[in-house]
């Protein structure tokens, strides 16, 4: 299936795989085990000063940031729980 606009990319599966292992190579020589990120999710909009998720500077306002995708956040989390037995206790 290929896709027709950027939401269904963002969407598709096989493009979280293909960042997350993008992600891997660039980690490898620098990460340990514990610090690679075990999913993603992509997202369509940008991240302006205007939505109050970045600081003037342009750096990441955490606590807000979590708050908006709390959601995502949320999913990622129970899709790693479902896929490794041994994460149960994340949720």
């Amino acid at each position: 299936m290929q896709p027709e606009n950027l939401e269904q990319l963002c969407n598709d599966p096989r493009a979280r795989v293909a960042v997350l292992a993008d992600m891997d190579v660039g980690g490898e020589a620098q990460l340990r085990g514990f610090e690679f990120a075990k999913a993603v999710t992509l997202v369509i909009e940008p991240l302006p000063l205007e939505n109050g998720l970045l600081t003037p500077t342009f750096k990441i306002k955490r606590p807000q940031e979590k708050a908006y995708f709390t959601k995502q956040i949320t999913g990622m989390y129970r899709e790693i729980a479902a896929s490794d037995p041994f994460s149960q206790n994340l949720l």
